[in-house]
């Protein structure tokens, strides 16, 4: 016959092996599966960013090809930056009857260090640790009709004040049509395309399966020669502007931008610009910066003059005023004020919003 004591120190082992047993079983499930459970959910959330970056990728081509003028796409952030630089990207044409064709094609990125995803050109890229692939093609091809070898590209330039937004929320990017312009030439000559980009190893491998011959410079360079085609170049400027991050409660804001100084030509060298900033919204507007952009074929010079000041308040306003001038005599160009800021509240994902004013043409007489 057991005694009592007995059974009471058999429970007592049994209670013990078995607490052991589950922390063990915790201990095996965190060390193995807790990584498996965190790629699976990092996999999930790469392929819908990048299914965004295709939806961006379609509106912008949609645009290049004149079946919208203007497009919103809201993308959900979670814990990695979006960058829009209008200076990250070059593409020059060089030809044997027009000077060089340079552009500034600017680009929307997505970087979390592991994954990258680029918009730049009408092309899709992304870049591993491997290397870098084209996941959407250009407009860039040759075709073979009755009269020889043609050469269309399609050049495509993001422009407007670069930004970056990061953190978790939802990012709300506009893109608009600003003009469009085309060059053709008929004559079979030999052109050259140059661009320079971090993501030059997929332009390489776009440009080799068009069965071009392709140098790759550097790391960031690379040149593509086609022989014996005629040319037809198709240019569009698509400005690009955040209008707004969305935490879970945004604030109510509103900034108005006017342009002040009427359209029209000027006689001499200078020109001076107005802007008026009202902020009609119910709270401050701080963190101010006031930029002003153009689209032109020639160089403007622009000079702010004053400081912007550091906030708006409620119901308040601004007036801030540039001088603007150009050597190049019958230069037309489209002027336009940006305005950047952000409330005086805390959000989870930083309250960031974004004004553009109406366009003014000013052409050198």
């Amino acid at each position: 016959m057991r005694r009592l004591d007995d059974v009471a120190t058999s429970e007592i082992l049994g209670f013990m092996l078995i607490l052991i047993i589950v922390i063990l079983s915790l201990g095996i499930i965190t060390l193995y599966a807790q990584p498996i459970l965190d790629k699976t959910k990092n996999d999930l959330y790469f392929s819908n960013m990048e299914q965004s970056f295709v939806l961006l990728y379609s509106d912008i081509n949609n645009i290049a090809s004149d079946k919208s003028t203007i497009s919103t796409r809201d993308i959900n952030l979670i814990n990695a930056p979006i960058f829009f630089n209008p200076n990250s990207t070059q593409i020059t044409i060089l030809t044997e009857t027009h000077e060089p064709i340079t552009f500034k094609t600017g680009s929307i990125e997505y970087n979390n260090n592991e994954l990258k995803f680029s918009l730049e050109n009408g092309a899709l890229l992304s870049s591993y640790s491997t290397g870098t692939l084209m996941i959407r093609e250009p407009f860039i091809y040759t075709i073979n009709n009755s009269n020889g070898n043609v050469t269309i590209i399609d050049l495509i330039m993001l422009e407007g004040p670069d930004f970056s937004v990061g953190g978790t929320g939802i990012v709300r990017i506009i893109q608009q049509k600003n003009y469009s312009e085309s060059y053709i030439s008929q004559q079979q000559q030999n052109i050259s395309i140059n661009i320079t980009s971090q993501y030059a190893e997929g332009w390489a491998h776009y440009f080799e399966k068009q069965g071009y011959d392709v140098t790759i410079e550097s790391s960031n360079v690379v040149k593509t020669d086609i022989k014996d085609t005629q040319l037809r170049i198709m240019g569009t400027a698509i400005g690009v502007s955040l209008d707004r991050a969305l935490p879970i409660h945004s604030p109510i804001n509103d900034v108005e931008v006017v342009i002040t100084t009427p359209s029209g030509g000027m006689d001499g060298s200078c020109l001076q610009v107005n802007a008026t900033i009202n902020n009609t919204g119910n709270q401050d507007m701080n963190n101010i910066t006031v930029q002003m952009n153009y689209s032109s074929k020639y160089n403007w010079k622009i000079v702010q003059n004053g400081a912007v000041p550091n906030n708006i308040k409620v119901g308040n306003s601004i007036i801030q005023s540039w001088n603007v001038s150009t050597d190049t005599e019958e230069n037309e160009a489209l002027f336009w004020i940006t305005v950047s800021g952000t409330g005086n509240s805390s959000w989870i994902n930083p309250f960031e919003y974004q004004t553009r004013s109406n366009k003014i043409r000013i052409t050198r007489c």
